[in-house]
């Protein structure tokens, strides 16, 4: 069962629409309608159909584009996702968020309970503990597998302006989700052994932010927000040898889990070696690798 990440009903979203004819995507954060809502609820359903969909990555520093007419161009960087939307007017998007952009809840300070509206209430609750009132507006996200389930909030996105401003422009905003987990889902493609293994990781790097996957079968088990001391290999073969420090000294006889490292933003990352782990493509750069961008099919795997 794939992880499915549903809206914050507390949100109201004008200007946001689900894709034509189809549910929200995993990992979505979606608007504030049910999920079996009439596409031409979402504001612009029914005149952006046939309209070329742009895939852009936002961060702390601005946003990551791809023209979608060229699969070969390296992204290029805009000021805000305000100005992209300017600038592209009458067309759709999907908007990956970074992790710096993105609070994970701990699975052990949720509620044991299966109901996901009580889960986001347990989620609410320890993110206005840890960040203040400014975290009773962000919007949540809650994926579920079979093994486990969690909560993530949206906190670097002012959702209200970017709803605005997407309407001002005709921007259907088809789906807004988490980098981490796209990174995730293109692991697995990468990397066949992740569906099938008992235990499994994958390390997506962003720079000093690292997000720490756990799985199962290839579905998800836990997600955690490591904060690196430094953007280096050094500092993240340190922070891979303290997260897997418990399980060893809990199961010395059992086999390491499958380890998959995949993203950008080290400063020594070109040449990642002795990290112990199946490291996709380069770990260096400032914006996200190439082979991961959405749609594209290079044959890196």
């Amino acid at each position: 069962m794939s992880p499915l990440f549903t809206a914050d009903a507390s949100l109201p979203l004008a200007g946001l629409k689900q894709r034509a004819g189809k549910r929200s995507k995993p990992g979505e954060f979606a608007g504030h309608q049910q999920s079996s809502a009439a596409p031409s609820q979402w504001g612009f359903a029914n005149f952006v159909s046939n309209r070329v969909e742009h895939t852009v990555v936002v961060d702390a520093l601005g946003v990551w584009a791809w023209s979608p007419a060229d699969p070969h161009a390296a992204a290029q960087r805009h000021v805000n996702l305000a100005s992209w939307l300017q600038k592209n007017p009458r067309t759709q998007v999907r908007i990956l968020v970074s992790g710096s952009l993105v609070h994970s809840v701990k699975r052990d300070s949720c509620s044991t309970s299966t109901d996901d509206s009580v889960w986001r209430q347990h989620a609410r609750q320890r993110l206005t503990e840890q960040h203040g009132e400014m975290a009773l507006s962000w919007p949540l996200a809650s994926w579920a597998s079979s093994v486990a389930r969690g909560v993530c909030a949206l906190a670097g996105v002012d959702w209200q302006s970017l709803a605005r401003c997407a309407q001002r422009n005709e921007v259907a905003v088809n789906a807004v989700e988490p980098w981490w987990h796209h990174a995730f889902e293109e692991s697995k493609r990468c990397v066949s052994a992740l569906s099938s293994a008992a235990r499994s990781n994958v390390c997506v790097v962003e720079g000093q932010q690292i997000i720490w996957i756990t799985a199962a079968g290839g579905e998800l088990v836990d997600v955690r927000q490591i904060r690196l001391p430094h953007a280096t290999l050094d500092a993240l073969r340190a922070a891979i040898q303290e997260v897997n420090e418990p399980a060893a000294n809990g199961s010395p006889s059992t086999a390491s889990p499958l380890t998959v490292i995949l993203g950008q933003g080290l400063a020594d990352g070109a040449n990642a070696r002795n990290l112990n782990a199946h490291v996709l493509g380069r770990l260096d750069g400032a914006q996200p690798p190439h082979w991961l961008r959405p749609s594209t099919m290079n044959g890196f795997h």
